[in-house]
């Protein structure tokens, strides 16, 4: 079987992850995607922070009262863990918000909000 390819030139966009050429070598990173992720979660003027997650902030299930929009609640954590192909440094905190997709409370979303 052969297969016809094309060179289209050093790679800059694939799949949301966004490629920069530099002298030392290759910068991955989806600074576009993580301003969509602000934006659809209404956290454009945010602060940043330090560390994705408070270590004293122990998550449980039924912690708190129910978050009302658990569709964007799934839908931002999905964003998130996409993210984490270049920002490994959110993986754990990722991970521990995931554990709640079924029943979301504010507690939980206040997590993810300290992540994004």
């Amino acid at each position: 079987m052969r297969f016809s390819l094309r060179n289209l030139g050093k790679l800059n966009y694939f799949l949301g992850i966004e490629a920069t050429w530099r002298s030392d070598g290759l910068l991955l990173h989806q600074s576009k995607y993580i301003h969509d992720l602000l934006e659809r979660s209404n956290m454009l003027t945010c602060n940043d922070i330090s560390t994705p997650m408070c270590p004293s902030n122990k998550l449980h299930n039924g912690d708190n009262t129910q978050f009302l929009d658990e569709s964007l609640y799934r839908s931002i954590v999905g964003g998130l863990q996409y993210l984490t192909f270049t920002r490994p440094d959110i993986s754990f905190s990722v991970n521990k918000v995931c554990q709640f997709m079924h029943s979301p409370t504010e507690k939980h979303w206040a997590a993810v909000k300290r992540i994004l």
